[in-house]
């Protein structure tokens, strides 16, 4: 039997050790491999639902699901939904882990300059993906600070990246239009590397979500910029 004979065979026996336990509201959720393992998910944290209700319970809980899991696109607002934690707690917890981050290792440089000691490794990875789980919070205040991170120039390029993903992935059209234009606006604050990292960043959000009309299409009209501003080799 070859490997991948072998790996469907684990798929199937795994799929119907599991399936029978999961509850019939999440039946049609198992629709691709990233839906099972979504229901997975769900299944091993159901039983600390009250935990979410308090933020430095639920940023305890995300410090050791950040280093565990890699999970983007539409999962952050999945996870606020399905487990009922309010706008207040997720911003607050996300927050605190911003703050203690910057703290320790500052936002002005990225893991070239820094290292890769444990707790440099610790730090930017809590500082990334707070960024980028910040597309799950609706307010004001965390809107300002993925704008303004995306936006200054002295941030390190991977927080930058973080910051302009999430800042899009909840902006309307228009909101997502002037975002960009200001991003794209002085080439001063945009070097080459900054650029490219934000260019991934959003490219990645577009594969794992689903953005269409005008908001696709101002995405895409920046994205193009950005590659016929780089570098010729």
């Amino acid at each position: 039997m070859d490997m991948k004979s072998i790996g469907l065979c684990v798929c199937i026996t795994t799929l119907c050790l599991v399936a029978p336990h999961l509850p019939a509201s999440h039946s049609p959720i198992i629709r691709d491999w990233k839906g099972f393992y979504d229901v997975l998910l769900a299944q091993k944290i159901k039983s600390s639902r009250e935990d979410f209700k308090d933020a430095e319970k639920l940023k305890a809980y995300l410090k050791d699901f950040f280093v565990e899991w890699d999970v983007y696109g539409d999962f952050p607002l999945d996870f606020k939904r399905h487990l009922a934690v309010s706008d207040e707690v997720m911003r607050d917890a996300l927050m605190g882990f911003v703050r203690e981050s910057a703290a320790k290792i500052g936002w002005a440089k990225g893991r070239s300059q820094l290292g890769d000691s444990d707790e440099v490794s610790e730090a930017m990875g809590l500082m990334y993906f707070a960024l980028r789980w910040m597309c799950a919070c609706t307010d004001g205040d965390t809107k300002k600070l993925l704008r303004d991170v995306a936006m200054d120039s002295a941030k390190a390029k991977e927080y930058r990246g973080s910051a302009a993903a999430a800042y899009l992935r909840r902006a309307d059209a228009q909101d997502a239009q002037g975002f960009l234009a200001a991003l794209l606006a002085d080439d001063a604050k945009l070097p080459p590397d900054h650029r490219r990292e934000i260019r991934f960043e959003i490219e990645w959000m577009l594969r794992e979500t689903k953005v269409e009309g005008p908001k696709r299409e101002a995405i895409d009209a920046a994205l193009n910029t950005m590659k016929a501003r780089e570098p010729k080799e």
